[in-house]
């Protein structure tokens, strides 16, 4: 499609002194709150393999030798980064008789729409974590789903039973992470981090931060949801509008492992058209989001 004064003919009448334009705002983003972008390695791939720790220090009887242990060899994981791109031309003509020049600063718009595809792909890791479609975790299954420890054949479950945003499934996250084990069976260290949700939400997470526990007392116990006494983990929210379902909820721990990787970032390119003249206009960018090890995030797909 070409831009063309019969289409926009509005924009080339001189007695039309304002004319509306939906000027570029800064796009607030979202995605560089929770992960932090890194260039690619070479190559058109990225691949990791899953190995376990080596098991726990075993007591040795006198005179006894040591035991020996190995590691266990588990998934592998391939990624492919995705190239995405948009175009716009517009006629030699145009240009010229573009009295108010909006055309000339709709390359400018670009900037949002590649903002846009950045965001969207990386919370398609939260949209997508209860099934295995597009993102999965190194084992081939979902991001959140029940998981099996290739040491020591523990289960993980990192997706809770559905329940509401409340006191009580909040603390079922925190006890996920306080139950949790390595490859090997012992326990692996992360600490909650954000409570990752769609902004429906916003005034049951505002509640979540100020009120105070009272799960299972008559007494409404006196203690934070969000304390500084080192019993609860402070916790931050996120609340996110590329959340495709108002109703699920995750918190992502610190060390978590999701990652966004760009082999080329957003980039516009113009030229001239030899045989009409027009001006033409492109940005393309590549880039993968994913992740490889589920524990750093616990989730609920809600009610």
């Amino acid at each position: 499609m070409i831009a063309n004064t019969g289409i926009f003919g509005k924009h080339f009448d001189g007695d039309i002194n304002d004319i509306f334009f939906d000027e570029l705002i800064p796009y607030q983003t979202e995605y560089d709150k929770i992960v932090s972008p890194q260039k690619a390695p070479p190559g058109n791939h990225y691949t990791e393999a899953e190995l376990s720790p080596l098991g726990q220090l075993q007591d040795i009887a006198e005179g006894a030798a040591v035991t020996f242990d190995l590691p266990v060899e588990g998934h592998e994981k391939t990624i492919y980064y995705t190239q995405s791109g948009l175009g716009f031309q517009v006629t030699k003509q145009m240009v010229r008789d573009d009295l108010f020049k909006n055309f000339q600063r709709m390359p400018r718009k670009f900037a949002k729409s590649a903002a846009y595809k950045r965001e969207t792909e990386f919370f398609e890791l939260f949209n997508t974590a209860f099934v295995a479609t597009y993102h999965t975790a190194w084992d081939g299954l979902a991001l959140c789903t029940s998981h099996t420890t290739l040491k020591s054949l523990d289960t993980i479950d990192n997706d809770l039973t559905p329940a509401a945003l409340s006191e009580t499934s909040l603390q079922a996250m925190f006890e996920y992470y306080d139950n949790l084990v390595d490859e090997a069976g012992m326990p692996a260290v992360m600490n909650p981090w954000k409570l990752v949700t769609g902004v429906a939400n916003r005034w049951v997470v505002g509640r979540l931060q100020k009120q105070q526990f009272n799960i299972g007392s008559d007494d409404r116990d006196v203690m934070s949801t969000n304390p500084s006494n080192g019993l609860v983990a402070p916790w931050e929210p996120h609340l996110s509008r590329h959340m495709v379902d108002d109703d699920r909820f995750f918190l992502v721990a610190r060390e978590h492992d999701m990652r966004y990787y760009w082999k080329e970032e957003a980039q516009l390119d113009s030229a001239d058209d030899f045989f009409t003249g027009n001006a033409l206009f492109k940005v393309i960018m590549e880039f993968a989001c994913f992740t490889m090890d589920y524990r750093g995030i616990v989730g609920n797909p809600g009610t």
